[in-house]
């Protein structure tokens, strides 16, 4: 039999132990080919459409640290499992050994098996990436908003890519452990691993180090929010490492301790529960790495994937948005003016008609007031410059769009917020907290005015925001003539299906577009001289009444929004699908590494006469521990940090963050239901049959 071939046949009769870390690898292939696709797919590279400059460049980060992300989760995913099948496979090992292998060919074997599970996780993963690119293509034009889809392409680059990266990363691993595998390991191979082990010791001043840096971590990060601002990374960094820290001592000492304190008590030898408790302590110390690791890595997992799920949906999406669909500005020099609806503003009115919607239209004029906040160093005149609209004008837009009214007192102006932070912060605060002083510059002079900030929510433009006044204070306002501040004019345009008809608002948005575009082409063109200046005049206060325009949309920048959001949920969910995926592989291969090992110690409990349904009992406790204890302890410590990110963000986002864990917890369980069925099937066999083994 040639060496190959040899090979071959390990592979294929080791299915049981090769087969998840196969199934695992080409997942990890496959969604690391899915984002190369995206990558080098020609409209994403040329920038996602309708998105802004940072939305593109987030994409491309995005992509590429994700892909960097998979490599390193693959590193650590396939250093464990290496071992893990060294171990598994050691008396097969051994037996070539005994038969006269040299070491260097033991590991060249090993070398080989590893190397040819990789090329076909990569072949398979490649080849399930590029049987359903349409599909991936199709489900990431909808999640981004792409209105004219992602056309197909057949992805060359994404599939060199794949490939180099992932023969590299099976080279290098496969190079590095089968040279770190010292001759006295592979003697070893064959020799029993039966032999007693020390009992694990533990001390009680570790248990409760243990519980102190866990107790340090937390505290660290509730000093972070409510504390001083001046010690915030080293804070932070603080209360990851104290975490991780009480993690690792959590289980391999309080775990451990726990076991060692129950086999103490009076009740140990009521018969089954002697040998769950004497197995538990081993079990604990020789799987405690195994646990802490998989629970700091699942709280990162989890916080991620329930921020970019909350970040994804359309609550947050236009939380921050303007208070109507189209918002159009223009700089005006006296209020009486601009009575009319503008020409622009009449034909979005028609297209809105003309979808079958009703529009909501008002127009309200902004005027500059300079101020100073009271106790400023800084005391020149104009220090400050914001803009203020008339309490009537407000409450008329108000009362039109279904906004709260709004009424300030004599020598008070109100503003309102413009943001959700800043609305659930102002609904927190008490009055004075949101009251402060300024020096307002009026016609009779400066005078002190009151500034309360109100929870009621009233945006009209995301560049600055705007301040409420009595209209008796707005017609005293002053401003230096050699500022360049002038009134401007606002036109709301509202109507209920703003979000919904895409059709509408593709009209409305090619409109405004088109009006640009030819404001600056009209305006670069040369102009006849001989134009009087009259005659100069009227040319160029056409061309403004007729195209020029500033203006915001609330589809626009939800879709923007939209498009960056979703960019993260896919991110983070198909990364929270590579760590689950590992997670549960890794759990495989710990559950099936000994599972010859345990089988001749349940052959010898069937031979006391221990009954299947009181050994069945032992295992699922063992395994109820082994699953759930480390999703316990990172649901804690990913609740604790999303408890952080909900005090920061001032936005109560918990359901999203049960709505994961919900999913998580229901993973594991089925995982747990399925490992449990065959992992007790495989000990029956052992146990109830000699030549099982």
């Amino acid at each position: 039999m040639s060496f190959f071939k040899l090979i071959i046949n390990n592979v294929l009769r080791s299915a049981r132990t090769y087969g998840s870390y196969f199934l695992a690898s080409t997942f990890s292939v496959f969604v690391f080919f899915t984002f190369a696709m995206l990558t080098f797919h020609p409209q994403m590279r040329g920038g996602i459409q309708g998105s802004s400059g940072d939305v593109s460049e987030l994409a491309g980060f995005g992509m590429i640290a994700s892909q960097v992300l998979i490599v390193l989760l693959s590193i650590i995913f396939l250093w464990y499992s290496f071992w893990t099948f060294v171990k598994a496979r050691k008396r097969d090992l051994g037996i070539y050994l005994m038969l006269g292998m040299k070491p260097k060919d033991l590991r060249k074997i090993l070398f080989g098996e590893n190397m040819l599970i990789g090329f076909a996780s990569i072949f398979t993963g490649v080849g399930l990436g590029v049987l359903f690119t349409k599909v991936i293509l199709i489900v990431i034009q909808n999640l981004l908003g792409i209105i004219t889809g992602l056309r197909f392409y057949f992805p060359t680059l994404g599939i060199l890519l794949t490939v180099v990266v992932f023969l590299g990363l099976y080279l290098l691993i496969s190079l590095i452990m089968t040279l770190r595998i010292e001759t006295e390991t592979l003697s070893q191979l064959g020799k029993s691993d039966e032999t007693p082990q020390p009992l694990p010791k533990t001390h009680p001043l570790l248990v409760v180090l243990a519980f102190m840096c866990l107790a340090g971590g937390y505290g660290s990060l509730v000093y972070f929010i409510y504390g001083s601002s001046g010690m915030g990374l080293l804070l932070v960094l603080a209360c990851v490492l104290l975490t991780v820290l009480g993690t690792f001592l959590f289980f391999h000492q309080v775990v451990v301790y726990f076991y060692k304190g129950a086999k103490k008590s009076s009740s140990y030898w009521q018969g089954k529960k002697l040998l769950g408790i004497a197995e538990g302590i081993y079990k604990a110390k020789s799987n405690a790495t195994m646990f802490a690791l998989i629970a700091c890595t699942a709280s990162v997992a989890l916080v991620g994937i329930s921020v970019t799920v909350a970040l994804g949906s359309s609550e947050t999406g236009s939380r921050n948005s303007i208070s109507t669909a189209f918002v159009l500005n223009e700089s005006v020099t006296k209020a009486d003016q601009v009575t009319n609806t503008s020409k622009t503003a009449q034909e979005m009115i028609n297209i809105i008609k003309a979808g079958g919607h009703t529009p909501l239209y008002s127009q309200v004029i902004t005027y500059p007031m300079g101020y100073q906040e009271k106790g400023a160093q800084d005391q020149e005149v104009g220090t400050y410059i914001a803009y203020c609209m008339k309490a009537s004008d407000y409450n008329q837009v108000a009362k039109k769009f279904g906004f709260e009214a709004l009424h300030p007192k004599a020598d008070e102006i109100i503003a309102p917020a413009s943001t959700a932070v800043e609305e659930n912060k102002y609904q927190e605060e008490e009055l004075s907290q949101r009251q402060q002083t300024l020096e307002v510059d009026l016609q009779s002079g400066t005078k002190e005015i009151t500034l309360t900030s109100q929870p009621v929510r009233f945006r009209i433009a995301n560049m600055y925001r705007f301040f409420i006044a009595p209209d008796d204070m707005v017609a005293q306002f002053q401003i230096a003539e050699d500022d360049n501040y002038p009134m401007i004019r606002y036109q709301l345009l509202d109507f209920k299906e703003w979000r919904t008809d895409e059709n509408v608002n593709q009209k409305l948005l090619t409109l405004l577009h088109d009006k640009q575009d030819k404001y600056e082409e009209l305006s670069m063109a040369p102009v006849d001289e001989n134009l009087s200046d009259k005659e100069m005049e009227e040319h160029w206060e056409k061309l403004y009444n007729d195209y020029y325009l500033q203006y915001e949309s609330r589809y626009e920048g939800w879709q923007k929004q939209r498009q960056s959001n979703g960019l993260i949920l896919m991110i983070g969910v198909l990364l929270g699908g590579v760590f689950f995926i590992f997670t549960a592989s890794i759990m495989y291969f710990r559950l099936f590494g000994d599972l010859d090992k345990e089988g001749r110690y349940h052959r010898s409990l069937y031979q006391l006469g221990l009954q299947p349904k009181q050994r069945h009992q032992i295992v699922t406790k063992q395994l109820v521990g082994m699953f759930y204890i480390p999703m316990l302890v990172a649901t804690i410590h990913s609740a604790v940090a999303y408890w952080g990110i909900v005090q920061l963000s001032s936005l109560n986002l918990w359901h999203y963050f049960f709505i994961i864990i919900a999913c998580y917890g229901g993973l594991m369980t089925l995982l747990f239901i399925i490992c449990r069925w065959r992992y007790l099937v495989h000990l029956d066999v052992r146990a109830e049959n000699p030549q099982g083994f």
